[in-house]
């Protein structure tokens, strides 16, 4: 197995630039995450490992000009929920789920661009289901005479395991430095070294993105794709398929093997190393699509028991949101939950999933947190409050609770003034800051600017700030006073949170920095609604919440 190239395509000019829309489709029980852009008959793009949809996303802005270009997450890779790990999944199985989502999608009839890891996937989909698929073009697939040996896939895998002290970061970060300097990446003799161009810091950054949300299962796909034998399935092919590869690809080399073995039905194209060529390639492969393209915001909505994930597509941008249904019996109002920026609404997932026996749950990604799209820079709190109550509206919420966590509380705050007599109770879990001059250092404090650097420093800093923040409040504040109580590492929680700050990164303090524009002392005093206060003593996170409820009883009085 030859490793991945990473593709770095020229800027997309402004009149290419299309809006890229998300959404799920559940498949079986499981969130597919796609991306969709432009319109016209419908193609599907594919990625290799451990990448995701994002590596499409200025192909989904050129090709939209002429088609609706979809590109889909892998199972278990950037946004889509994994296969069972057991038993192990084989590429025959990622086949069945690609065949899955098309289907849920109605893209039958499609043209698939597979890249690489996602080329097995392909041409596994199209002879295992010959009828699904219209055309099959393969970019770079390698074919070698004997799949690897599970003892270089165990090692070329190396295992991601999050831990509280940050170590796996700067493991993970050295190996995709040196996955686009050697093959394999672990043999770093120079005669290992691959005589291709480094990445920019920001194509390494991007590349970071989706190992690090593919994460734990970032090696299920692709060691799939090292341990099949490829050849009987191409040899096998009736799809009318197109074989490429551009000539510094590292699996150029693999075309003739493939000419040799491709029936009747396919084709090979060898194309040099230049990105016009590439593209005129695949808009031809894409002209033999038959498939009718029918986005709609329905399709983002996914059914099911429990905890569920959609977008909501508003015309100031797609919140995304996890949402439950109230179980049989439940008769409590909606429930509104706000998470603690930097984060997401998983930080909520495990709490909002006790509330379904009561609880109607609509939990958002806050903008530029997570998945939800960021608001503009200079959106004041006013405007961010009606982007969530155009959301919660558009859920079809009548009257609604809010529970809000941290910085979220004084944005929950000024959701309960806006959408007055609707919202009944609210309960804000700490983040209240009543002095004027301590929400202008927490302001300008909360959030440092990362920018992608060729060492990884933005991924160091960014999981230490939020670690601090686990530990004292303010993360920045390293006194004696700062401390926070009790034992609050939790691995998997500092790996979810930097994963979700990670995926938008030059946003990842937009929400925090907007709620400290708000004071809440003047709302405390005069909102009708009722209002408790989590507290814990001794913790420095709920130190404003004896003054929050001294306000309280003045304004009853």
């Amino acid at each position: 197995m030859i490793k991945n190239r990473t593709m770095q395509y020229p800027p997309v000019t402004d009149s290419e630039t299309r809006p890229i829309r998300r959404g799920f489709v559940q498949v079986d029980g499981r969130h597919v995450h796609y991306r969709v852009c432009g319109s016209g008959p419908a193609v599907v793009m594919l990625h290799d490992s451990p990448r995701s949809s994002l590596l499409h996303a200025r192909s989904l802005q050129r090709f939209g000009d002429e088609f609706t270009v979809y590109a889909l997450d892998t199972p278990g890779y950037g946004h889509s929920d994994p296969l069972p790990a057991t038993p192990r999944p084989e590429i025959e199985d990622f086949a069945d789920a690609l065949a899955g989502a098309l289907r849920a999608l109605g893209l039958d009839g499609a043209t698939i661009y597979a890249f690489h890891t996602s080329s097995k996937i392909a041409v596994a989909c199209a002879v295992r289901h010959p009828q699904l698929i219209g055309h099959l073009l393969l970019d770079g697939i390698s074919i070698p005479a004997q799949p690897s040996p599970d003892e270089f896939i165990e090692r070329y895998m190396s295992p991601f395991v999050p831990d509280t002290s940050g170590a796996y970061i700067a493991a993970q970060w050295t190996k995709i430095r040196d996955l686009h300097r050697y093959f394999p990446w672990f043999d770093i003799r120079p005669a290992a070294r691959m005589p291709t161009d480094e990445p920019s810091p920001e194509a390494l950054h991007e590349y970071a993105v989706d190992l690090f949300s593919a994460g734990p299962n970032y090696a299920m796909a692709y060691s799939a794709a090292m341990r099949y034998a490829a050849r009987p399935a191409v040899a096998a092919l009736s799809t009318p398929t197109t074989v490429i590869a551009r000539a510094d690809d590292v699996l150029f080399g693999f075309l003739d093997a493939v000419e040799q073995i491709l029936p009747p039905c396919g084709a090979v194209r060898r194309l040099p190393a230049d990105d016009a060529a590439w593209q005129a390639a695949v808009r031809e492969a894409f002209g033999h699509s038959k498939a009718t393209a029918r986005v709609t915001a329905a399709m983002s909505a996914t059914s099911g028991a429990g905890l569920t994930r959609r977008y909501q597509w508003l015309e100031t941008g797609s919140l995304m949101v996890r949402e439950g249904m109230v179980r049989e019996g439940g008769e409590g109002r909606a429930l509104v939950m706000l998470h603690s920026p930097p984060g997401s609404s998983a930080d909520l997932a495990a709490l909002a999933a006790t509330r379904l026996g009561t609880n109607r749950v609509w939990a958002p990604d806050l903008p530029g947190c997570g998945l939800s799209d960021p608001l503009p820079t200079d959106a004041d709190g006013e405007t961010w409050v009606a982007h969530l109550l155009a959301g919660i509206d558009a859920a079809g919420l009548g009257e609604f609770d809010i529970h809000a966590v941290g910085l979220a509380s004084p944005l929950a705050l000024q959701l309960a003034r806006r959408a007055g007599a609707r919202v009944g109770l609210l309960t804000l879990d700490g983040g209240l800051i009543l002095d004027a001059a301590r929400r202008a250092e927490h302001a300008e404090r909360h959030a440092p600017p990362l920018l992608p650097d060729r060492d990884g420093t933005q991924l160091w800093r960014l999981f230490h700030r939020l670690r601090d923040e686990a530990l004292q409040w303010p993360w920045f504040d390293g006194s004696r006073g700062a401390r926070r109580g009790g034992e609050r590492l939790n691995a998997e929680s500092l790996y979810r949170r930097f994963v979700a700050a990670l995926t938008q990164l030059p946003h990842y303090g937009d929400a925090g920095r907007v709620a400290l524009q708000c004071d809440p002392a003047p709302l405390l005093a005069v909102l009708p609604q009722p209002i408790e206060f989590i507290d814990t003593a001794g913790d420095p996170f709920y130190a404003e919440v004896a003054a929050a409820r001294s306000l309280r009883r003045s304004a009853s009085s």
